[in-house]
């Protein structure tokens, strides 16, 4: 299996789905599945899915 390496271009901010607290910063290029944090605002647990 070959993956294309990509140069981010673009830096977005990954938001909490329940209070809209920015919750950390992610490029275009980014990919991430399984990973679980909780909420600085509202301490639920978001699952970041990029």
């Amino acid at each position: 299996m070959i993956k294309k390496i990509g140069i981010p271009t673009e830096r977005k901010w990954f938001r909490c789905p329940y209070c809209g607290k920015k919750l950390l910063i992610y490029d275009d290029t980014a990919e991430c599945h399984g990973v679980y944090l909780n909420c600085r605002e509202c301490r639920k647990e978001v699952k970041i899915k990029i």
